[in-house]
């Protein structure tokens, strides 16, 4: 059971204790040893050899080829397929190119050489700070020690917080977890659009707020319920730093939103392996971006967006295989045997009491992304099961999966931030 610290009585200071590693950002540019691929895939994307983990050397071959031939024709097929159809549609399609970079890799790399290329957590979150303390932090001392480089360790269960603001000021928190089916690390865009949706409008509405973006461990490293216990000790560090409930939103994207529900199903049905939590009062309140609920690739939006989103069918049982450890367990997912990570595929009642734990949910989808039914599929669930009336459902014309992550990525505080921004803005306020 989880002993509650008492928060700080003055909603002026934070209650969070800072006696972790915090330094200021060194001046140094990001390892770009492979910008090859990283040409080949989408802008600002960050990419670094060498990185764990260590590819056999048979795996290094296979990429190479890889890289001289499926990966050049993939992409050449997507980015025209998906181009088009925002072009014929008039939809954003620089991102709908980006979409295609996306569907190339998650297609062609396995999750080892996906991580292979790919900067670490670490890396990613180092160099977004350095860039954004030169664009952003010049000449604001506020900013600046937002904008400073603070990683607490979760020693027991191997995982890390990368904070984004100042959390020796801050007064709200969020805890995220970003997405990346489970085998990517976090993207600059994730933390760009932690700092504009939530830091900025912290700043705008006079509220301190800090993120604490949780580095978990990725699959095939780790699978679950590895990450349900990082992010249940992440939870728990706010907790006992004395931080109370009520001053803490959590949410992520894909399986950052499955995560979500992962930790919020914990509350409910706690998991043996992960840490027991019994909260004093409610969470302020929860944000599922395009989440990712379930193994079932049957219904309506996987049918009608296969063709045109960055996720697929095949994507999304690749993904669930690599997560639950091979195809029974993804099969044993699928019939409803993991509630926990699969909410959608089981019996729903399972999700009974949800509106006890956090008064108000924010979900958002695309209308045009494979996964546009788990969104929708959540939120019917929980407005049958519980009293909750502040669940709210955003369908998104002319958005593919996550695109609120990709205007991130485009450092754009676009449609899909705003909507976040206001969203989060009346949580603030109402806390």
């Amino acid at each position: 059971m989880l002993c509650l610290m008492p928060a700080s009585s003055s909603r002026s200071s934070s209650p969070i204790d800072t006696r972790t590693e915090k330094t200021s950002i060194a001046r140094r540019k990001p390892d770009n040893g492979n910008e090859t691929l990283s040409a080949l895939m989408l802008p600002n994307y960050y990419f670094a050899l060498p990185v764990k983990p260590r590819l056999a050397i048979s795996e290094r071959l296979n990429l190479a080829a890889k890289l001289t031939t499926i990966i050049p024709l993939r992409l050449g097929y997507y980015i025209a397929r998906l181009v088009f159809f925002a072009l014929r549609n008039r939809f954003n399609a620089r991102f709908y190119l980006t979409c295609a970079g996306v569907r190339m890799a998650f297609m062609s790399l396995s999750a080892r050489q996906l991580q292979h290329v790919s900067m670490t957590a670490k890396q990613t979150y180092e160099a977004w700070l350095q860039q954004k303390a030169k664009t952003d932090g010049d000449g604001d001392d506020a900013d600046q020690e937002r904008l400073v480089h603070d990683i607490q360790p979760l020693e027991p269960v191997d995982a890390s917080i990368l904070w984004v603001g100042n959390r020796r000021k801050a007064n709200k928190f969020v805890l995220f977890f970003h997405g990346g089916g489970f085998i990517s690390p976090p993207l600059a865009g994730h933390f760009e659009w932690c700092w504009n949706a939530y830091v900025q409008s912290g700043v705008e509405q006079g509220v301190e707020v800090a993120v604490a973006f949780l580095q978990y461990t990725l699959s095939p490293g780790a699978r679950f319920p590895t990450q349900l216990r990082q992010a249940a000790a992440a939870l728990g560090a706010l907790l006992d730093a004395g931080v109370q409930p009520a001053d803490i939103v959590i949410g992520g994207d894909s399986a950052g939103g499955n995560l979500t529900m992962q930790l919020l199903g914990h509350l409910l049905h706690p998991h043996e392996d992960a840490r027991r939590i019994d909260l004093a009062e409610p969470l302020a309140a929860a944000f599922l971006v395009s989440p990712w609920l379930g193994c079932n690739t049957t219904s309506r939006s996987f049918r009608e967006n296969e063709n045109n989103d960055m996720l697929s069918k095949a994507i999304m049982e690749k993904l669930c295989t690599e997560y639950f450890g091979g195809a029974e367990g993804a099969s044993h997912a699928a019939a409803g045997g993991n509630a926990w990570a699969a909410p959608l595929d089981g019996d729903q009642n399972w999700l009974q009491g949800v509106d006890n734990l956090v008064p108000n949910i924010y979900v958002t989808v695309g209308k045009r992304e494979v996964l546009a039914d788990h969104g929708v599929g959540l939120v019917q669930a929980l407005r049958r099961l519980s009293a909750l009336g502040n669940i709210r459902l955003e369908e998104s014309e002319g958005e593919a999966h996550d695109f609120i992550l990709l205007e991130g990525q485009a450092n754009k505080a676009g449609d899909a931030t705003k909507r976040m921004k206001d969203w989060f803005k009346s949580v603030v306020v109402a806390g």
